[in-house]
């Protein structure tokens, strides 16, 4: 490559030679470093020569020296000294920046990347290994900016569903705080929020390991299975309805034979608002209701009338009277 970088600062280059030089500059940002440091000290004025030639022979002879020539040949010899200098760093070069590099990608590798729905929101996106998630509001997803050559794990605060690419090399494997999910390649729903007196994993393809992380017990699902953990004890059945699992994904808000507290919360996250209660409404009625995407106003006319209670909309609070 030097033969290349000579030639170019001769304008000898042939148009072979100039594609070569650019494909070769373009390849890495040290090849690029490198012929920016050789052409400008090709390009050192005549003064700036002899300077670097007084420094050069200061340092092999431990003396100063006094140089005033400014010889054409001269300053050639030393411009092309100066490309011979820096091919010869090149390798140290490579060298340095190939182990910084290195230890760049090892902290590249263990970046931890963090999504999060806020309230009123929801988020698709891609995961390392190609699988697809969908975020539902208020929940958040921890994961690896790449995976490891063992297995794939991510965190799951919230509800969240997973398309997961196969790979049964590599387990897919989600810790939520009360349960922990394995497979190797299927979609399913994880709904595991915080405040959540319970957690449910649902199966819509393939097969799912689910673990209690807080008590004893594992459970398989296949398709339209789902599983309830609560109290440390695991409750599998059949998902009686998919909308009421799944709808969320196409902006379905279902309620299944669901108390208030529970309708109440689903409210406040999938509209951003503050639910204020200046009345008290029946604990034990239980309510099922299907909506497409409803106003925020026409469902809690649906409910007022199923509860009897009295709303107003105030901003970002709705409250009960």
């Amino acid at each position: 490559m030097e033969e290349l970088i000579h030639k170019y600062l001769s304008s000898e280059l042939s148009e072979q030679e100039e594609k070569e030089l650019r494909a070769w500059l373009e390849d890495d940002s040290v090849n690029r470093q490198v012929f920016e440091n050789i052409t400008s000290h090709w390009k050192l004025s005549d003064a700036q020569v002899a300077q670097s030639k007084s420094n050069i022979y200061e340092k092999i002879t431990g003396t100063q020296a006094v140089i005033t020539s400014s010889n054409k040949s001269w300053k050639y010899v030393w411009r092309v000294a100066a490309i011979v200098v820096f091919m010869f760093a090149l390798g140290a070069l490579y060298d340095q920046y190939g182990n910084q590099r290195s230890d760049i990608q090892d902290v590249a590798d263990h970046v931890i990347i963090e999504k999060e729905a806020q309230y009123g929101q929801k988020l698709t996106f891609q995961l390392p290994d190609g699988s697809v998630v969908k975020l539902n509001a208020g929940s958040k997803l921890t994961f690896p900016r790449t995976f490891n050559d063992e297995s794939r794990q991510v965190e799951l605060v919230g509800e969240a569903f997973f398309d997961v690419t196969k790979n049964p090399e590599r387990p897919f494997v989600i810790t939520a705080p009360q349960l922990e999910v394995t497979v190797l390649g299927t979609s399913f729903n994880v709904s595991a929020y915080e405040q959540a007196s319970s957690a449910s994993v649902a199966v819509k393809t393939g097969k799912v390991a689910v673990k209690n992380r807080t008590g004893a017990g594992s459970v398989t699902l296949l398709p339209l299975d789902q599983v309830t953990v609560q109290d440390q004890h695991l409750d599998k059945n059949r998902i009686p309805n998919e909308d009421a699992v799944f709808g969320w994904m196409n902006q379905i808000l279902m309620f299944d034979d669901e108390s208030f507290a529970t309708i109440a919360s689903k409210i406040e996250r999938w509209y951003d608002v503050k639910i204020e209660m200046q009345t008290s409404v029946d604990a034990d009625k239980t309510f099922t209701g299907k909506y497409k995407n409803p106003s925020i106003k026409a469902l809690m006319e649906s409910l007022s009338y199923a509860y009897d209670f009295n709303y107003e909309l105030k901003e970002k609070t709705v409250i009960i009277k």
